[in-house]
């Protein structure tokens, strides 16, 4: 088994796609009109949003009712943060300065644990409320 993609629940697809497109430095792969978005990296953005437009206006020509049962039984809480991605950097400082002057996001101080070896990191958070990591070199 091979992990395809790691995608992100985005509510405001826009929003989402300029914070990635700001923080990969690097345009999409592929998008499928504004319901699916990938980057070489492995992260997507899905927006629901697309889909709830298509179920609107006669989803079964879109969907199995499989899918409208689960699709309409979803989404009761928001569930981000169960997971973190992690992102390294050569240089945490310049990208903590660069992520800093583009005000993409809320950005925590740079971070430092010593358990098993040094790790330096700070934090960011997308449009959506996802905690990402960013770990680097520090000099």
């Amino acid at each position: 088994m091979e992990l395809g993609t790691t995608y992100i629940c985005a509510e405001d697809i826009e929003k989402s796609l300029n914070f990635y497109r700001l923080l990969l430095q690097q345009e999409p792969l592929y998008c499928n009109d504004d319901r699916w978005i990938s980057f070489a990296c492995g992260i997507s953005l899905y927006n629901r949003k697309y889909d709830e437009k298509l179920i609107r206006e006669g989803g079964e020509l879109h969907f199995n009712q499989a899918y409208l049962n689960a699709f309409n039984r979803e989404e009761t809480q928001k569930k981000n943060n169960i997971l973190i991605l992690n992102f390294e950097v050569e240089n945490l400082e310049a990208e903590y300065k660069r992520l800093k002057a583009l005000s993409i996001g809320e950005i925590s101080e740079i971070l430092y644990v010593n358990v098993h070896r040094p790790y330096y990191y700070f934090n960011i958070i997308d449009p959506d409320g996802n905690v990402l990591e960013i770990t680097g070199k520090m000099d």
